[in-house]
Parts: structure tokens; sequence; C-alpha cells
């Protein structure tokens, strides 16, 4: 859930383009009819982003409709954010309402803050701190170019020392702002060497509980996502947002429709990136040329 494009940093490669909020975006009352249409679909989690999510005003608001609309807690409801605007406060508001909160640190602070802004690195080190301070454990999102990978393996030993030990690693994605620079894009032998240093590193004495080269290899989840824009407009993911991707808009369908078997989202769920292409139709080959994962 893209809930506003609105964003107080300005990183320059931004998949959204993020900055200023669209004119068209949904408001509160449309966002509290699509909640019980998205509960009916059962997805495994919800993950509220943007831009920054919490320079929406109604956030908390949205959050507590999500939350009312499925009682049993079926649904994990995720809160992405660049850390800024969390205070010891709002960390408390968002006890119960979110399950986890997601916070973005691509490098040292900085070069974090020369792709970032200015003071960026240490409002995420202040956010993780108050989210853990209310009981959250919060995951670190880290976006992967050249600039911060010599540098991973003492960001993530870093992290460790500051008791976190949840990390999502994420290849910047060539789209957005991001469409300029396609030689950003890491190799996975070096991801990988990096891993491997840290956890070695960090860990001596334990194996460790994962496969860095699986870790480390691109993949797409076209077929699995689905992505809703601050307009209402579907896509199958978040860098799959061409206009040739567009499955349909909230506003004037409703998400069972857009997500049914004969849709476009039905065809990539069909896809099979093994073979590089689907029994019926070639979407497997335009997602491969779309920049979102290595041919």
């Amino acid at each position: 859930m893209h809930v506003t494009r609105a964003c107080n940093l300005r990183c320059d490669y931004c998949y959204l383009s993020a900055g200023e909020p669209d004119a068209d975006e949904m408001r509160t009352e449309e966002y509290v009819r699509l909640w019980p249409e998205l509960v009916t679909l059962r997805p495994r989690k919800v993950i509220m982003t943007g831009g920054e999510p919490l320079l929406r005003p109604d956030l908390i608001d949205l959050m507590h409709g999500l939350r009312e609309v499925d009682p049993d807690h079926r649904i994990l409801r995720c809160l992405n954010t660049n850390g800024y605007l969390v205070t010891p406060q709002l960390a408390q508001e968002l006890v119960g309402l979110t399950d986890e909160v997601r916070v973005t640190i691509d490098a040292l602070p900085k070069r974090h803050d020369s792709l970032r802004g200015e003071g960026s690195f240490r409002e995420a080190m202040g956010a993780l701190e108050h989210l853990y301070a209310v009981g959250f454990e919060p995951k670190v999102m880290i976006t992967i170019t050249p600039f911060g990978l010599p540098a991973l393996t003492e960001l993530l030993c870093l992290l460790v020392e500051r008791n976190v030990a949840r990390v999502s690693l994420h290849p910047l994605r060539p789209v957005g702002r991001g469409a300029r620079y396609r030689g950003w894009r890491p190799k996975s032998e070096e991801l990988t060497a990096a891993l491997r240093e840290a956890w070695e590193r960090c860990c001596p004495d334990r194996p460790a509980p994962f496969d860095p080269e699986t870790e480390a290899r691109p993949n797409c989840a076209a077929g699995s996502f689905v992505n809703i824009m601050p307009n209402g407009d579907v896509f199958p993911c978040h860098v799959l947002t061409a206009p040739g991707f567009r499955c349909g808009n909230v506003r004037e369908q409703s998400l069972a429709e857009i997500c049914s078997e004969g849709s476009l989202l039905g065809e990539l769920q069909r896809l099979d990136f093994r073979s590089g292409a689907m029994t019926e139709g070639g979407l497997a080959a335009l997602v491969r040329t779309s920049g979102c994962i290595d041919p």
C-alpha cells in the first residue's frame, strides 16, 4: 500500500520518485471502504509505505481501520519508514497497530547521509531506539548500491552491535529516479561475499542460518504481490508500475475483480522464471526486460 508519494527525503535512486504528494491520492473514507475488500482476499501481510507514510496525517486512523476489520488478526500489518518522524510518542501509538516496523538504513553514516539526506542516519538510528523502547523488534531495510556495498559488512556488524537482528537487503531497482543508474546494480557474488564475511565476523562460533548465495540471488515475486498506488491504481508489485502492467483501480473495480483468475494478475501467477516463459502469453520476457531482475 503506497499511501502517499510525499516524502521528506529526496533519495537520488528512489524507485517511486517520491517527493511531493500526488494531487489525486486516495482519501481516508476510500481506504475505509477498501479495507473489508482487502481482508476478504486474506493476504499474508499488508505493508504501509510511501514516500514516507508517516507524512499522511491520517495514517494512524488508517491503521486503526485496518485493524478493526481484521479482529482475528489474520493479516500481519507492517509499516515502512525512513525514521525521521518516529518519536517516542509515535512509537507508543504504533503498539498494537502494526506487527512490524521497517526502518531504512542504506550505508554507514557519512555515505547514508550523502545518499538520502543530511542527518537521516542519525534519525533512523534514533527511530530504532524509540521502537525498541516500546517493545518492537524493528527490521532494517538496506538498499544495496555500489557506494554502500564496500562497507556493507561494517554496517551489518554495527547493526548487530545495536541489537538489530532482522535485516532485509534489496539490490537497487533501476526504476523511478533510479532508472538513471542501471550500472548501480550490485553483483550477486559481491553481495554474497559481504553477507558471509559479516556473519563470520559477528558470529564466528555459529554456522550461518541462511544460504548466502540464495539470499543474494535476484528474484521476482510478480503474481504473489499486489501493489496499490496512492491514486488507487493496482500493479503486480512496487517495481512493475509501467502503464502496461496496470491491473485496474480500486476506485473503479473491486479488488476481487482486479485479482481474479482471468486478469493480468492471474496471468502473472503462472509465470515460471526457471524456463523464462509461460504456457500462455509472453509476460515473463516483458518482466525480465523491465529492469526488475537480471536476465
